[in-house]
């Protein structure tokens, strides 16, 4: 099913493979599930100061390893079931293959660089975005050559990078053969928006990136944050370091250009890191490190940044999709009630951890597409805060009043609202 199916966007084949591997350690528990998208969160510190020794300066990749280990926004998705984490370090990995190509180029190397690139498309088709970053990078580096070199790394980056693209299609094959490439390329969150849509979304899409990129900081302070990002973005040396920012702005700016619709924010974090680097370089400007060594400031961030995030529990309040805590009391409130011809109405939010719980409990979770002929109760599950009330469902075609009568408030409270509906 994970490798032949694809109903909904975002579907993240290769992370489900591997929490379908976890998940068998411990069946229904959510430790379990997070567990490759958290390995693949810690893995992001050591590879930012990796990263960060390579393009920048050791310090200013102990420095941003520091602010990595404390983003409330890498937190949240080394914590969350999906593959942007996964993503993200891949990326990582992918930046130091590609440094290792362009200064000492092999086969395997190449051969390690397709690879990488496949698995992150497998993992999530957004991976196009990092996987072009790199690969203009490796092209503006090569340009830089003259005469067989520049060709060969040139070449070689164009056909590691299709390669890529051709394992990619090669696993998504079943996935192909069962719901068409438009599964993949063609849903509704990559549909091309009008333009002056886009142009008018694009400030406050750029300005929640850097907030995001920032946190935990306040608005306020992420100003200062963004500052010492450019002063750093500045002092790096004008070779590795800049030309990766340059190939980011280009391949990002083109594929916005093409596409002409604003991602969803997450996209874009498997630059945090980089991101955090820049402002590492930013903050080794400043005269500081005179009274303190760069690890033990490297320490103190780190410490600092965790106290903070663990203060403000990013994770649980997360405002992303699929957040629905209510989900397990619904579940166990329903167990005793449902019956064969009943149906639950979730609508997205509530309707994937909805799922998750009903299975947990070995409850029978076709409920949640009961034919509407067959269907003698309705339970419907809404979230006031999203502006899910009962007339909105109404309006919305959820439940026909024609059909049912008056329906019965079961549960009431800010953040869920539970109603049973007898047909007529």
């Amino acid at each position: 099913t994970i490798v032949s199916s694809y109903p909904f966007p975002n579907n993240h084949v290769l992370f489900s493979l591997l929490a379908k591997l976890t998940s068998s350690l411990a069946p229904f528990q959510p430790w379990a599930l997070r567990l490759p998208a958290f390995v693949a969160g810690v893995a992001i510190v050591p590879l930012t100061w990796a990263v960060g020794r390579r393009f920048a300066t050791p310090a200013a990749g102990l420095i941003g390893a520091a602010l990595a280990a404390g983003c409330t926004t890498l937190i949240v998705y080394s914590t969350n079931a999906r593959g942007y984490s996964l993503v993200a370090a891949l990326f990582l990995v992918l930046l130091l293959i590609a440094h290792r190509i362009v200064t000492m180029p092999s086969v395997g190397a190449w051969a390690a660089f397709a690879t990488v690139g496949a698995l992150g498309l497998y993992t999530i088709p957004v991976m196009l975005y990092p996987l072009g970053v790199v690969a203009t990078w490796v092209v503006l580096v090569g340009l830089r050559l003259r005469g067989e070199p520049r060709r060969r790394l040139v070449t070689g980056v164009v056909a590691a990078s299709g390669t890529a693209g051709i394992l990619a299609l090669l696993l998504y094959l079943p996935i192909i053969r069962s719901a068409g490439l438009g599964a993949l390329v063609g849903n509704k969150f990559v549909t091309p928006s009008p333009w002056t849509v886009f142009l008018a979304a694009l400030p406050g899409h750029l300005s929640t990136i850097v907030l995001t990129w920032s946190s935990p900081v306040p608005p306020l302070v992420a100003v200062v944050v963004l500052a010492l990002a450019v002063v750093g973005l500045c002092e790096i040396e004008r070779g590795a370091g800049l030309t990766l920012a340059i190939a980011a702005a280009i391949w990002c700016g083109m594929i916005l250009i093409a596409m002409h619709r604003v991602p969803f924010v997450r996209v874009w974090l498997f630059l945090t890191p980089l991101f955090l680097l820049t402002v590492a370089h930013g903050l080794l400007r400043i005269p500081w490190r005179t009274a303190l060594p760069v690890e033990h400031a490297a320490v103190a961030l780190a410490m600092l940044s965790a106290l903070v995030a663990l203060t403000l529990h990013p994770a649980e309040n997360s405002g992303d999709t699929g957040i629905f805590p209510a989900a397990q009391e619904i579940a166990d409130r329903l167990a005793g009630e449902l019956r064969a011809d009943d149906r639950i109405l979730a609508p997205i939010p509530t309707n994937g951890p909805l799922l998750y719980y009903l299975s947990a409990k070995g409850l029978d979770t076709t409920l949640l597409n009961t034919p509407p002929l067959r269907t003698r109760r309705a339970y419907l599950v809404l979230e006031p805060a999203r502006g899910q009330t009962l007339d909105w469902a109404v309006r919305s075609g959820m439940i026909d009043p024609t059909v049912f009568r008056q329906p019965v408030l079961l549960l009431s409270r800010p953040d869920v609202e539970l109603w049973r509906a007898e047909r007529r």
